[in-house]
């Protein structure tokens, strides 16, 4: 063993130096996603609370006006419109969740492409190594 490090120069502090700096790396990383995590997380919260609230609103008024439709032509036009709104908005809210959805398989496949490039380095490295041993 003493051989191999003197016949590269490198050094055994040299190596416990890197990878103890490795491992504080992964720590600041994750410390990264917990807080990312916690974020999405709230984020979620609220805009599920936002649609239960639009949800909630829309049953209201559509109760209100469509009492009204009975006797009134004026509202019988508004409970159609209204309809033709909260149809338009829920298929609004499914493109943008659709849109979403997308985005993050983008970025997972992304991310996989870079694993997999990453993996190719190493083994091309290994490969080297092992050439020059």
């Amino acid at each position: 063993a003493v051989v191999s490090t003197q016949s590269t120069g490198v050094t055994r502090d040299a190596h416990t130096r890197k990878i103890l700096e490795s491992v504080e790396r992964i720590k600041r990383q994750k410390d990264q996603i917990v807080t990312i995590l916690t974020d999405v997380r709230g984020e979620q919260k609220e805009i599920n609370a936002l649609n239960g609230k639009i949800e909630r609103v829309f049953v209201e008024t559509d109760e209100m006006i469509f009492r009204d439709a009975k006797n009134n032509q004026l509202c019988k036009q508004a409970y159609k419109l209204l309809a033709n709104l909260q149809s338009e908005f829920n298929a609004f809210v499914r493109a943008l969740d659709d849109t979403a959805s997308t985005n993050r398989e983008i970025r997972d496949l992304e991310d996989q492409l870079l694993q997999e490039r990453d993996r190719n380095v190493a083994a091309q490295i290994a490969k080297v190594e092992q050439d020059l041993r």
